[in-house]
């Protein structure tokens, strides 16, 4: 599935984590800041989650054109869409929860803005063997099921949010000008991606990132053989 990198684990309910870093680094990770960064796990996982890719081109027309060529400008940062639901009626068997609780601990987790970072978090997201990086983009909750003194006591949340990779990164992946743009490496029967990325990069994080930019769905026992495109390291 594209840009979707997969983790071995096992199954588990949709969670959100909030960072205060772009590279995402633990020591980054928001822990017990008036109670902003503790993750958000949904009561429902999602039946579905939706994945938008978009090329950027360049629309530009000549006077009296009824046309454009519309030349490669750049590949867009992909959209995820979750939809879930918050239920406080009990109906699941479980202990009855707050709605309206609920909904603030996810924006307080995704959304509300941080003085201190001045900006609102980045957010990985888990699911199952999932891990997206990303940051919020918009999100709609809709109420639909009040008590006799309307209080909420059903919520659907339908949250958009697009992926991101640090800088240093994504100028190695985007770069066009880059000598060894086009550089590729085949796999042997002994090679693992993880191995072989923290070699060239002289670091451990950046795999997933190599993953994402092959459209591997794992980076786990990819098979002999493959060809695996490594963004050069600019030297500064």
């Amino acid at each position: 599935m594209a840009g979707l990198i997969q983790q071995d684990g096992a199954l588990q309910k949709l969670k959100f984590i909030p960072y205060n870093d772009v590279k995402f680094e633990d020591g980054k990770l928001v822990l017990n800041d008036n109670n902003l960064g503790q993750a958000y796990t949904v009561m429902f996982n999602p039946n579905n989650i939706a994945i938008k890719l978009q090329v950027d081109r360049d629309e530009t027309q000549a006077d009296g054109a009824t046309s454009a060529p519309m030349r490669f400008k750049r590949i867009k940062p992909q959209d995820y869409t979750f939809e879930f639901i918050i239920d406080g009626t009990g109906a699941n068997g479980e202990p009855k929860k707050e709605v309206a609780k609920e909904v603030n601990d996810f924006l307080t987790v995704v959304y509300v803005f941080d003085g201190k970072e001045h900006q609102n978090r980045y957010v990985k997201i888990l699911y199952g063997s999932v891990l997206l990086k990303c940051v919020l983009k918009s999100v709609d909750i809709t109420y639909n099921l009040f008590s006799s003194t309307a209080k909420p006591l059903r919520a659907k949340v339908n949250a958009v949010f697009t992926s991101c990779l640090d800088q240093e990164l994504s100028e190695m992946i985007n770069n066009p000008n880059s000598p060894d743009l086009t550089h590729k490496r085949k796999l042997t029967r002994s090679d693992k991606l993880i191995g072989v990325s923290n070699f060239i990069y002289k670091k451990n994080t950046y795999y997933l990132e190599v993953a994402r930019a092959n459209n591997f769905n794992t980076f786990r026992n990819l098979p002999e053989g493959t060809t695996v495109f490594f963004p050069p390291v600019s030297k500064t």
